[in-house]
């Protein structure tokens, strides 16, 4: 946040002095009214005093509409311009977190703090600049101009604004802890709402919708407590204010009246329009801190995130052209917190072999591809790739040279060549077809109205059709090791065995390592690696 500061703080200066400009011209009509009260109107020059004064209050007004309107042009592209590159090193920090480190949050709140929490910045900086400061300014401005009418008359006067200046702070800072304790509400009903969305399938399997339904009331009705209780202390302290600036006025008039008679009717005038004017500025700034306070709280939610420090380096270590070689684990663990999941786990997987890993569910399979690929950290041992260590190795080597397809088939709502290419441009129409044609998917392709310019909609096609598109995409990227995560779960048996034969043509180029469960894999695998509670329970080499 700092560079950002730096970067625009020549804006930054010149939106001060605009402000302070604005705010002073602001505070001056009422001078010149009261200069205009106490002319002496026997003076033979009137007229030309008079009209004097009105050029210079419709100056003043001029002015201050040209200062306000470049004021406002230039603080808000100051501000959009800031809060972009907010928004880009919010969104390159999250890109660049560790495995671990997403671990931490949901999705529900990660895309909160993309979206509305930076929003909130906007009146963050616009309401901190265009209302807070510009109306503390204003009283700053006014109080002074009530010193130069009359010193006892403004020491009333600016009594009565410090009054009713500390019953605004006090009770914003309530408001500003009510504002919290909303958005921790908040924060979890996005969270248990995003988790009963992604299981609306169990929902209606298992008839569980009258109790996720109470189960949502709960939190809302536990949020509109304290929304009631805010509403309540909100409008509280009006009649307050109210009446404090009531018997501020009062004080002011009687000392003019019955304790100092000498004081001019200008003077009067001005302290008193000064007292009643400071009404609106503080009740505007009251207003801005309970929207600030809800911007703030966003803030610290953003600098939490900006301030991870779990971030992956994925240039740092050597860079190894054409990794390839062995695969070694020489007495690897891991764990996960405080879990213990991967324990000294000693295997070689030689140059262009295909290596079933299996298991039950939960027994470290895929933590173990995991590791390998840099996702998580090892707590001890070594991962040796043709004998380097990939601790020295860069993460952009490793994974340049490992293709991974997961269980769950990654597909974006995008056109079919961008699902494969993945923006490299290397890859051209005629290799996409030419492999389409050499493993035997042309009917897939053929039926898409479009070709590879068809955009993907993930209800049309079936979990095969997807998987097959995973495949090509990473056949294509030309890796020199594959790792296929239960890549023939929930598949009928045509998909299953084209699937496997696709598999079998790229172990003849590759290293692949397969997780898997079905015994048609584990079978044409020339060595099965069988885990057991995040160890070795056998090794079976084929």
């Amino acid at each position: 946040m700092k560079k950002i500061v730096k970067k625009y703080i020549k804006q930054i200066i010149v939106i001060s002095i605009l402000l302070l400009a604005c705010d002073f011209l602001s505070a001056l009509p009422p001078y010149i009214v009261k200069q205009v009260v106490d002319i002496d109107f026997t003076n033979e020059d009137i007229i030309k005093t008079i009209l004097f004064f009105i050029c210079i209050y419709t100056s003043i007004h001029l002015g201050r509409l040209i200062f306000k309107y470049i004021r406002d042009v230039l603080i808000n592209t100051t501000i959009c311009k800031i809060l972009k590159d907010i928004r880009e090193m919010l969104f390159n920090k999250i890109l660049n977190f560790k495995m671990i480190t997403f671990n931490k949050y949901n999705s529900s709140e990660l895309y909160t703090r993309l979206t509305s929490d930076v929003d909130n910045m906007f009146s963050l900086f616009f309401g901190f600049l265009y209302n807070i400061l510009s109306n503390i300014l204003y009283i700053v401005f006014m109080i002074i101009m009530m010193f130069v009418a009359n010193i006892n008359l403004a020491v009333i006067g600016a009594v009565t604004v410090l009054i009713i200046s500390f019953v605004v702070y006090k009770f914003t800072r309530i408001l500003g802890n009510l504002d919290n304790e909303i958005l921790k509400k908040r924060d979890k009903e996005h969270k248990e709402f995003s988790e009963l969305y992604n299981k609306s399938k169990l929902t209606y399997l298992f008839k569980l919708q009258n109790k996720n339904i109470n189960k949502m009331n709960e939190l809302f009705y536990s949020e509109l407590k304290i929304r009631r209780r805010y509403i309540f202390i909100h409008h509280f302290p009006y009649w307050i204010i109210a009446m404090i600036q009531a018997i501020g006025i009062y004080a002011i008039m009687y000392y003019a009246l019955n304790i100092n008679a000498a004081i001019s009717l200008g003077s009067i005038y001005l302290v008193l329009y000064y007292t009643k004017e400071c009404k609106t500025p503080l009740e505007e700034i009251c207003n801005q801190l309970e929207e600030l306070q809800t911007c703030i709280n966003s803030y610290k939610r953003i600098k939490v995130l900006l301030n991870e420090t779990d971030s992956e380096m994925i240039e740092k270590g050597n860079y190894i052209e054409n990794l390839n070689g062995d695969i070694e684990f020489q007495d690897v663990s891991m764990r996960y917190d405080k879990e213990l999941v991967l324990h000294n786990l000693s295997f070689i997987i030689k140059k262009g072999t295909k290596v079933t890993i299996a298991g039950r569910t939960g027994v470290g399979k895929t933590t173990l591809t995991n590791v390998l690929m840099k996702l998580y950290d090892i707590e001890s041992g070594r991962i040796l790739i043709n004998n380097h260590d990939i601790s020295t190795v860069s993460t952009k080597c490793l994974r340049d040279n490992i293709s991974y397809i997961s269980q769950n088939p990654y597909i974006f709502a995008d056109t079919v060549r961008n699902n494969i290419t993945l923006g490299n441009k290397e890859i051209t129409d005629k290799q996409i077809n030419n492999l389409i044609h050499e493993i035997g998917v042309e009917n897939l392709f053929d039926k898409l109205n479009e070709g590879l310019d068809t955009k993907i909609k993930l209800s049309k096609l079936s979990y095969g059709e997807l998987q097959i598109i995973a495949f090509i995409r990473a056949i294509l990227h030309k890796a020199n090791f594959y790792i296929f995560d239960e890549p023939t779960s929930n598949m009928d048996l045509k998909t299953e065995r084209m699937i496997q034969n696709i598999i079998d043509k790229i172990s003849e180029k590759s290293t692949v390592i397969i997780i898997a469960h079905r015994k048609s894999t584990i079978e044409s695998s020339d060595k099965i690696i069988y885990l057991k509670d995040g160890q070795i329970d056998m090794i079976v080499n084929r």
